[in-house]
């Protein structure tokens, strides 16, 4: 049975922001963003955007993968304790728990799939056409995907167990 920790989800929670808004100050104001690099499945695309972000902004997208590799892990235990100590849940659903508990663990591997294959292109010759940029690409899409899947499903839960979605609160 999940044990309930506001305390710990709380930790974790602040841990994960703390981490992002690192990463945005690493990376600084760029356009165009780095979702939209990450979502890049052609050459043409993904080098024209480190392009328009120029020498310092290619030194920063660099300098962001040691962050980021620990953001994917801070991100992944934030996931596992939120839905397995953050109350969501009641106890007896331990099987949703363990669903919900995994999907932000899923999402960190397909991030470091995709940080090592950009970090493979960027060693290279800049601006050489590779397979690795659509590998990367659905690596990147399949990470929202299962981010947003995890949003969609916590504010679903929130919704039911404090009485918002019209039904009764568990």
């Amino acid at each position: 049975m999940a044990r309930r920790s506001l305390l710990l989800t709380g930790l974790a929670g602040v841990a994960v922001v703390v981490s992002q808004v690192h990463l945005a100050y690493v990376l600084g104001d760029r356009h165009p963003n780095i979702i939209c690099l990450q979502l890049s499945f052609s050459a043409e695309r993904y080098w024209g955007i480190l392009g328009a972000w120029g020498a310092e902004g290619l030194q920063a997208y660099r300098r962001h993968f040691a962050a980021d590799f620990v953001h994917l892990c801070i991100y992944a235990l934030f996931g596992h304790v939120l839905a397995t100590r953050g109350g969501l849940f009641p106890d007896c659903d331990t099987r949703a728990s363990s669903r919900l508990a995994c999907l932000l663990p899923l999402t960190a591997l397909f991030d470091l799939a995709e940080n090592l294959l950009q970090l493979r292109l960027l060693a290279g010759p800049f601006g050489v056409p590779s397979v690795i940029i659509p590998l990367s690409g659905l690596c990147s899409s399949v990470k929202w995907m299962l981010v947003l899947v995890f949003a969609v499903w916590v504010g679903k839960r929130l919704l039911d167990k404090y009485g918002l979605a019209g039904r009764p609160s568990r």
